[in-house]
């Protein structure tokens, strides 16, 4: 395949229900436990969790040609989670629903596909 013809290209995600709600249990737990403030780390990791369980397949074989990984972890997106959770605070939680957005451009800007 030519690398450069994308257009045989698609996304498929592996995501099963079980490790969904396994995800759901986990982090469900985590904001319990913070009071609440989870809250603002779990749309990072939902996303990260589901660009990681991702793969590129050529469109025509089906045949598996890398995987997209997202690199963000806590270390790198604590300052904006701090950022947000101040203005979420301040705006009453209007702001939070920017910070949903900004979230999965910031992870899909971590994000790189690996060969399979």
């Amino acid at each position: 395949m030519d690398l450069m013809d994308f257009s045989r290209l698609k996304l498929k995600s592996e995501l099963g229900t079980l490790e969904i709600i396994f995800h759901l249990i986990i982090w469900f737990l985590i904001i319990l436990f913070t009071l609440g403030l989870g809250a603002f780390v779990f749309p990072y990791y939902m996303t990260r969790f589901i660009i990681n369980k991702t793969h590129v397949i050529d469109r025509d074989s089906g045949q598996i040609i890398g995987k997209l990984n997202c690199e963000l972890n806590l270390v790198q997106i604590i300052g904006y989670v701090v950022l947000w959770a101040i203005l979420s605070f301040i705006t009453f939680g209007i702001l939070y629903f920017v910070y949903l957005y900004k979230i999965i451009a910031h992870c899909i800007n971590h994000t790189r596909v690996i060969a399979a």
